[in-house]
Protein backbone atom coordinates (compact mmCIF):
# COMPACT_ATOMS: atom_id res chain seq x y z
CA UNK A 1 0.00 0.00 0.00
CA UNK A 2 1.44 3.74 -0.97
CA UNK A 3 -0.16 6.43 1.18
CA UNK A 4 0.07 9.16 -2.26
CA UNK A 5 -2.26 6.23 -3.84
CA UNK A 6 -5.23 6.62 -1.66
CA UNK A 7 -8.06 8.01 -2.56
CA UNK A 8 -9.56 11.32 -1.28
CA UNK A 9 -12.80 10.60 1.49
CA UNK A 10 -15.80 12.61 1.85
CA UNK A 11 -14.17 13.17 5.45
CA UNK A 12 -11.79 15.95 6.00
CA UNK A 13 -8.27 15.38 5.49
CA UNK A 14 -5.92 15.82 8.84
CA UNK A 15 -2.40 15.67 10.18
CA UNK A 16 -1.00 12.25 9.50
CA UNK A 17 1.56 10.81 10.98
CA UNK A 18 3.08 7.44 8.42
CA UNK A 19 5.79 5.45 9.08
CA UNK A 20 7.64 3.77 6.04
CA UNK A 21 10.09 0.50 6.22
CA UNK A 22 11.36 -1.42 3.37
CA UNK A 23 7.82 -3.60 3.03
CA UNK A 24 5.11 -1.48 4.74
CA UNK A 25 3.72 1.72 5.12
CA UNK A 26 1.95 2.39 8.48
CA UNK A 27 -0.07 5.28 9.83
CA UNK A 28 -0.13 6.11 13.50
CA UNK A 29 -3.79 5.32 15.21
CA UNK A 30 -4.05 7.68 18.38
CA UNK A 31 -6.94 5.35 20.14
CA UNK A 32 -4.52 1.94 19.65
CA UNK A 33 -1.67 4.45 20.32
CA UNK A 34 0.36 2.89 17.71
CA UNK A 35 1.21 2.55 13.95
CA UNK A 36 -0.41 0.14 11.82
CA UNK A 37 -0.44 -0.96 8.56
CA UNK A 38 -2.13 1.26 5.96
CA UNK A 39 -4.68 -0.83 4.63
CA UNK A 40 -7.64 1.01 2.41
CA UNK A 41 -9.85 -0.03 5.24
CA UNK A 42 -7.85 1.18 7.92
CA UNK A 43 -7.03 4.76 5.08
CA UNK A 44 -11.16 5.01 5.70
CA UNK A 45 -11.18 3.96 9.77
CA UNK A 46 -8.03 6.77 10.57
CA UNK A 47 -10.48 9.37 8.63
CA UNK A 48 -13.87 8.72 9.87
CA UNK A 49 -12.11 8.51 13.74
CA UNK A 50 -10.57 11.88 13.11
CA UNK A 51 -13.84 13.60 11.43
CA UNK A 52 -15.41 12.12 14.82
CA UNK A 53 -13.58 13.43 16.85
CA UNK A 54 -13.92 16.43 14.94
CA UNK A 55 -17.09 16.77 15.27
CA UNK A 56 -17.34 16.06 19.20
CA UNK A 57 -16.78 12.49 20.00
CA UNK A 58 -14.09 11.97 22.69
CA UNK A 59 -11.55 10.01 21.81
CA UNK A 60 -11.39 8.43 25.45
CA UNK A 61 -14.64 6.48 24.43
CA UNK A 62 -13.70 4.85 21.62
CA UNK A 63 -12.38 1.90 20.66
CA UNK A 64 -10.75 0.68 17.48
CA UNK A 65 -10.48 -3.27 16.10
CA UNK A 66 -12.35 -4.98 19.68
CA UNK A 67 -13.70 -8.38 19.01
CA UNK A 68 -17.72 -8.56 19.30
CA UNK A 69 -18.67 -10.80 22.07
CA UNK A 70 -19.29 -14.27 20.93
CA UNK A 71 -17.47 -13.79 17.81
CA UNK A 72 -14.07 -15.16 17.58
CA UNK A 73 -13.59 -13.84 13.94
CA UNK A 74 -16.11 -10.80 14.33
CA UNK A 75 -14.22 -7.50 15.13
CA UNK A 76 -16.09 -3.85 15.16
CA UNK A 77 -14.20 -1.21 13.52
CA UNK A 78 -15.21 1.74 16.02
CA UNK A 79 -17.53 2.02 18.55
CA UNK A 80 -17.61 4.55 21.08
CA UNK A 81 -19.69 4.51 24.51
CA UNK A 82 -21.18 7.00 26.16
CA UNK A 83 -20.24 8.03 29.95
CA UNK A 84 -21.62 4.98 31.26
CA UNK A 85 -19.78 2.99 29.24
CA UNK A 86 -22.87 1.68 26.92
CA UNK A 87 -22.90 1.45 23.34
CA UNK A 88 -23.72 4.50 21.62
CA UNK A 89 -22.34 4.72 18.25
CA UNK A 90 -21.28 1.58 15.90
CA UNK A 91 -18.85 2.21 12.86
CA UNK A 92 -17.69 -0.19 10.46
CA UNK A 93 -15.50 1.05 7.79
CA UNK A 94 -14.87 -0.56 4.35
CA UNK A 95 -12.40 0.31 1.49
CA UNK A 96 -14.11 2.62 -0.59
CA UNK A 97 -13.89 -0.47 -3.68
CA UNK A 98 -16.54 -1.63 -1.21
CA UNK A 99 -20.01 -1.21 -1.81
CA UNK A 100 -21.85 -0.08 0.91
CA UNK A 101 -25.23 -2.18 0.65
CA UNK A 102 -27.48 -4.35 2.07
CA UNK A 103 -25.05 -7.14 2.76
CA UNK A 104 -22.30 -4.64 4.50
CA UNK A 105 -25.96 -3.32 6.38
CA UNK A 106 -26.85 -6.72 7.43
CA UNK A 107 -23.51 -7.54 8.69
CA UNK A 108 -23.04 -4.00 11.08
CA UNK A 109 -26.70 -5.31 12.23
CA UNK A 110 -25.22 -8.52 12.80
CA UNK A 111 -22.48 -7.10 14.88
CA UNK A 112 -25.13 -4.65 16.67
CA UNK A 113 -27.27 -8.01 17.61
CA UNK A 114 -24.69 -8.33 20.89
CA UNK A 115 -23.31 -4.76 20.93
CA UNK A 116 -26.80 -2.79 20.88
CA UNK A 117 -25.55 0.51 20.15
CA UNK A 118 -28.67 2.93 19.01
CA UNK A 119 -26.64 4.32 16.26
CA UNK A 120 -25.06 2.69 13.74
CA UNK A 121 -22.44 4.51 10.67
CA UNK A 122 -21.39 2.67 7.87
CA UNK A 123 -18.95 3.78 5.54
CA UNK A 124 -16.54 3.21 2.17
CA UNK A 125 -14.96 6.45 2.57
CA UNK A 126 -16.94 8.19 -0.57
CA UNK A 127 -20.26 7.47 1.23
CA UNK A 128 -21.91 7.15 4.55
CA UNK A 129 -25.00 5.53 5.84
CA UNK A 130 -26.02 6.16 9.60
CA UNK A 131 -29.00 4.82 11.12
CA UNK A 132 -30.62 4.82 14.57
CA UNK A 133 -31.70 1.29 15.83
CA UNK A 134 -35.17 1.34 17.46
CA UNK A 135 -35.90 -1.14 20.27
CA UNK A 136 -37.89 -2.92 18.46
CA UNK A 137 -35.04 -3.35 15.64
CA UNK A 138 -36.14 -0.79 13.05
CA UNK A 139 -33.45 1.20 11.21
CA UNK A 140 -34.17 4.46 11.17
CA UNK A 141 -32.04 6.00 8.89
CA UNK A 142 -30.59 9.79 9.85
CA UNK A 143 -29.37 12.77 8.13
CA UNK A 144 -26.29 12.78 10.08
CA UNK A 145 -24.31 11.11 13.21
CA UNK A 146 -26.00 11.93 16.52
CA UNK A 147 -24.19 14.59 18.63
CA UNK A 148 -22.37 13.11 21.25
CA UNK A 149 -24.20 15.16 23.60
CA UNK A 150 -26.92 12.61 23.01
CA UNK A 151 -25.30 10.05 24.55
CA UNK A 152 -26.45 9.31 28.03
Amino acid sequence: MNDETLPPLIFPSFEMKIARDDRTVKIFDPVRRSYVVLTPEEWVRQHCLHWLVARGYPMSRCSVERRVDGGAAQRFDLLWRNANLAPFLLVECKATTTSINDATLRQTAWYNLSLKAPFILLTNGLTAYCARIADDGTVEPQTDIPEYSLAR
